[in-house]
């Protein structure tokens, strides 16, 4: 019978040794291979949402723009603030191959009200807005009503 006796081998048990380092090996092994299996099934989940993020979070919602601004690093990309959050209108080949975004920039006005689609996540303390795809209508809130004197 072989067995360890202050951390070393009893002598005449070369054979269980042998087999005890085969077994850590493929242990190890073991460990190494879930290892790369857990970021492969993490970059394909981030990767896929990635890629299909247009057909999972695109919304219709109604804003009310407070202001809005020039992103002075590239053409074609302007931030749209409004009451709740902020917007990023960007030609985006992602994003349903978006490229009005210098159109839709002149049609926002600030203290107008639309109702307008958008696509992404908006994650508040993380700079991830969302990107206004199209201008759906324009809704005036603030009309006069007819007055009959």
């Amino acid at each position: 019978m072989c067995f360890k006796y202050f951390g070393k081998n009893k002598p005449g048990c070369l054979k269980n040794n042998h087999k005890s380092e085969k077994g850590e090996l493929q242990q190890m092994m073991s460990k190494i291979s879930t290892f790369f299996g857990v970021i492969i099934i993490l970059c394909i989940l981030v990767f896929g949402f990635v890629f299909f993020e247009p057909f999972f979070t695109e919304e219709v919602i109604d804003i009310t723009v407070i202001n809005k601004e020039v992103w002075k690093g590239e053409r074609g990309r302007y931030f749209i603030f409004t009451d709740k959050e902020v917007f990023l209108n960007e030609n985006n080949y992602y994003h349903n191959n978006k490229s009005n975004a210098d159109e839709l920039y002149r049609l926002f006005q600030k203290g107008s009200n639309f109702r307008v689609k958008v696509v992404g996540l908006y994650i508040p303390f993380v700079p991830r807005f969302r990107n206004i795809l199209n201008i759906l209508e324009k809704k005036d809130i603030n009309v006069p009503l007819p007055q009959d004197y």
